[in-house]
């Protein structure tokens, strides 16, 4: 498997006060990144040469021992991501027309997508050791996240989660358009929730893809965190985000991988668990406290790292590995550090402006 979200990362971890300042929910930051590195570490450990080119040259599993075993639960970082994903993208609806909020899903999602896509396609071009740069086609659907609905290749693997991401904004633009009230969205979870069940009654493809059966309930847990967050705790809440840590239990077919390579569930289940737990945490201020100003700095920067380390992580491992005898340990440090340095600097000199137009290109369109 290959992950995914992250879910949308970039996502402003803002909430609006009543006086009308915005209080930054640090935690938001915190576990974007911890999630985006479990990615990583499941990508660059886990998955690393089980069905292609060996980038540490042995099998993963006997460079790194152990930490290969915990890597490999990792994934657990893509449902994460849906849920934060739910929980931004609620609170960031809030009081906007649906002209705002698709503008804010374009803004947020494409500035990182295309300059991170078009430096991963470059290094898959200049290096096509491990991964075969797409045709100029598939890269023009991948510009829009085309891939998968258009049966093209993808430009990087973990993009499939971004189509998932885009099948949610679409979904919830409809609570957008009826008006984001408590009754409204709380009634979007609900009818979300039996539907998704009901696809797996009619076996019919069109419906489990537009309903995202066995990752539905991760957006829907994350909606009702957020509705717990912002008016308090509420057995209707609650019973939501039981149903889909339920769901959550029963679901792991979106991870292949892990069935392939005989991984025990459990530690699965718990790690999704902590997840849900420490939504819950968030959602009921017991995260409020955390303040710590980096934190900001690396949740800005978590959504071109999630685009950048796959391609562009496993070409530079296996070139150094090729030309060097450096340790792997230090060598996957090294690596996940320029990536992070280099995720930041895309984020503040590049992300940022291009966003900063389109958004204002956006805007004078619609005036």
């Amino acid at each position: 498997m290959t992950a995914a979200e992250p879910a949308r990362l970039t996502e402003p971890a803002a909430l609006a006060t009543p006086d009308g300042r915005s209080t930054r929910l640090a935690a938001l930051d915190l576990f974007r990144f911890v999630s985006a590195l479990g990615v990583a570490l499941f990508h660059l450990v886990a998955v690393a040469g089980s069905g292609g080119v060996r980038i540490w040259g042995d099998p993963p599993e006997a460079v790194f021992g152990s930490f290969h075993r915990i890597a490999s639960y990792g994934w657990v970082g893509v449902p994460f991501f849906f849920m934060i994903s739910g929980f931004v993208v609620c609170m960031t609806a809030w009081d906007r027309t649906p002209e705002q909020y698709l503008r804010s899903r374009v803004v947020r999602l494409f500035p990182a997508l295309w300059v991170c896509m078009t430096i991963t396609t470059l290094v898959a071009t200049a290096y096509p050791r491990v991964f075969t740069p797409v045709p100029f086609r598939a890269f023009l659907a991948n510009m829009f996240l085309l891939a998968d609905p258009l049966g093209v290749p993808r430009v990087d693997d973990v993009y499939w989660t971004l189509w998932l991401e885009i099948k949610f904004y679409l979904l919830f633009l409809a609570v957008v358009w009826i008006g984001v009230t408590y009754r409204n969205v709380v009634a979007f979870c609900l009818l979300w929730s039996v539907a998704s069940v009901l696809a797996a009654e009619a076996g019919q493809p069109w419906l489990d893809a537009l309903v995202m059966r066995g990752n539905s309930h991760y957006f829907v847990a994350g909606v009702a965190f957020h509705l717990i967050h912002r008016h308090g705790s509420r057995p209707e809440l609650w019973l939501l985000v039981a149903f889909s840590w339920a769901l959550s239990m029963h679901y792991y077919d979106g991870n292949p991988w892990q069935a392939v390579h005989g991984m025990s569930y459990r530690p699965s289940s718990v790690a999704v668990t902590l997840c849900f737990g420490a939504l819950a945490l968030l959602s009921l201020g017991c995260l409020d406290r955390i303040r710590w100003r980096p934190l900001e700095t690396l949740g800005t920067a978590t959504y071109p790292f999630y685009l950048l380390h796959y391609v562009v992580g496993f070409a530079v491992v296996h070139l150094v590995r090729r030309h060097t005898t450096i340790d792997p340990v230090t060598l996957l440090v090294l690596v996940i550090v320029a990536l992070i340095g280099l995720s930041i600097l895309v984020s503040r000199h590049v992300e940022r402006p291009f966003a900063a137009r389109l958004a204002r290109a956006l805007t004078k369109r619609s005036v």
